[in-house]
């Protein structure tokens, strides 16, 4: 156990934060200045402040910190926080983890930390631990730990939450009663794909065993706590992630593909859109049953499927089978751009989706099936190639980082990730053409503007006066932050440096936190100086407080 006296550990905190406070201070500002500067997130509680001065002490570099606002302990940490001794097993973060347990509120031996997943990346390799308490998981408990290519510790996300006590583990309420009084609520009976496990959940008013169920709908996947001894609801929330609208294949989308702003939907007519506006591609990858399934794409949730036994798929937009291989094609280049990236284990999978179960202007990836619905409302979203892969990209980042997105702010970034996604790969067949307005065809239906926009990427937002609770207004602060990055260092390097950070991150990362995983995965990917130096001040100049 690390042991050090009181007096000289304040000194120490009073030396770390005084640094802190100075690179704060002399941080620039470009075209930002005059703008309030950021102060860290959170406040450390008092009897963590001497360990967290030792590891500061101990590192080899500047380090980032957020603090968990309710346990005062830190929330992520970026930076070379440690020399490389990782051995590529799980003995090195349980050495680290045990050395800093007081200042994570650890059980000392942390034998309620289970390992979970552990994997490489082009960073390094990965280390996430589940909490537990009595063998029960705790609901968003979680530490995960980031090593670099040579070894050394340059990230650490902390979930966990100390002080769990409860009088029993053992649930008085069934899991078949918990179950029932689950599905009441929506008036069903039984439902396909529900699950349910029991968990412990952190509330304000301290800590409930519950049952955890999910329970997917055509329209919002619910996540819902019912109290295992009482059986009342403690709490629930929709998961599902989303792009909404008040709402052969086409490059991107029939507008961007005509050049054309003034094409309206009508109906679905096939005559709304010109033959120019169609090109034939290849469908790679296809498993050769006469229907869309292939190794990164299926249409089998989709409930009238295209067919054809010779595998041409041939339909104009008057025909659902037209969405369906729109539907298909993107999915599966966009798998296929992220593998010729590098990246062999971001959703190297078969992504089911469907394209006319959803009568509403509206499409979403629910994390519960994994499956992508698109909406049929207005113009049907599967005909805009940005919907498509925008939704895509709540996928990759669920994979990435299960169950992305548990606050605002993460939430917030998971659409402004989306929306730079759908822009940057649609930037590939666009030839240019208004590549900073998201779905101009999807959103043909309910712009008033010219070109019609469901959102930008080029605004002005910045962190956090511009930041008001709704995750798709406050994603256009990230997304155009990505965008100036993009423009900045190149679509290539960029798109790897994004998917790199998202590894750094936990489900509940802030903005800061996702700032600084950027510039720590730029560090770690070996980029060049000048490229580091524009992104940091990309990134402070949106407000966010970038401290490695």
């Amino acid at each position: 156990m690390f042991r050090v006296s009181f007096r000289p550990l304040l000194l120490l905190a009073l030396i770390a934060f005084t640094i802190v406070i100075t690179a704060q201070k002399q941080a620039p500002r470009g075209a930002g200045a005059g703008k309030t500067a950021q102060k860290s997130e959170g406040q450390p509680a008092p009897e963590v402040l001497g360990y967290w001065a030792a590891l500061a002490a101990r590192s080899t570099g500047p380090l980032a910190v957020s603090w968990n606002v309710r346990e005062g302990t830190p929330a992520a940490i970026f930076g070379k926080i440690s020399a490389p001794p990782n051995d590529g097993t799980e003995k090195s973060p349980r050495s680290f983890l045990r050395s800093n347990a007081q200042l994570f509120k650890l059980n000392t031996e942390t034998s309620d930390l289970e390992e979970t997943r552990s994997f490489d990346s082009l960073l390094g390799h990965h280390f996430v631990f589940k909490q537990t308490y009595r063998g029960v998981p705790v609901y968003d408990g979680q530490v995960a730990l980031h090593y670099d290519r040579a070894g050394a510790l340059i990230a650490v996300n902390n979930s966990y939450q100390p002080g769990v006590q409860l009088d029993s583990v053992t649930p008085k309420l069934s899991r078949a009663v918990a179950r029932g009084r689950a599905l009441a609520l929506f008036n069903r009976s039984s439902v396909a794909g529900e699950t349910e496990e029991l968990t412990v959940l952190s509330q304000a008013n301290g800590f409930f065993l519950t049952w955890r169920i999910v329970v997917p709908t055509d329209g919002p996947t619910w996540e819902l706590f019912i109290d295992a001894n009482s059986g009342a609801l403690v709490t629930q929330r929709d998961i599902n992630k989303y792009a909404t609208g008040v709402g052969q294949v086409f490059k991107v989308n029939a507008v961007v593909a005509t050049r054309d702003n003034s094409l309206r939907d009508n109906a679905d007519s096939a005559q709304a859109v010109p033959a120019s506006a169609y090109s034939l591609l290849t469908l790679e990858g296809l498993d050769g049953n006469g229907s869309l399934d292939g190794s990164f794409a299926s249409s089998v949730a989709t409930k009238k499927r295209a067919f054809d036994a010779t595998n041409s798929f041939i339909f104009d937009r008057s025909n659902d089978g037209f969405s369906e291989t729109m539907s298909y094609y993107y999915l599966d280049y966009a798998e296929r751009y992220i593998q010729s990236l590098g990246f062999t284990n971001i959703n190297n999978r078969q992504q089911v989706f469907a394209v006319n179960k959803l009568k509403a202007d509206n499409s979403f990836y629910s994390p519960q099936s994994k499956e992508i619905s698109y909406g049929l409302g207005g113009v049907d979203d599967a005909e805009d190639a940005e919907i498509i892969l925008h939704e895509y990209g709540h996928s990759i980042q669920d994979n990435q980082v299960p169950g992305f997105g548990t606050t605002l702010e993460a939430g917030a970034m998971g659409e402004g990730f989306g929306d730079y996604w759908g822009a940057s790969v649609g930037a590939q067949f666009s030839g240019g053409f208004q590549d900073l307005c998201l779905a101009e065809w999807d959103a043909t239906s309910y712009s008033g503007t010219n070109p019609p926009c469901l959102r930008r990427l080029d605004g002005t937002k910045h962190y956090p006066e511009d930041f008001h609770g709704e995750v798709h207004d406050d994603g256009e602060i990230w997304s155009a932050a990505l965008w100036q990055i993009r423009d900045s260092i190149g679509a290539t390097d960029a798109d790897t440096l994004i998917l790199s950070a998202h590894f750094l991150l936990a489900p509940s990362a802030s903005f800061n936190q996702g700032a600084n995983a950027i510039v720590t995965a730029a560090i770690s990917l070996g980029y060049k100086r000048i490229q580091l130096n524009n992104i940091r001040k990309i990134l402070i100049d949106r407000g966010f407080n970038v401290t490695v």
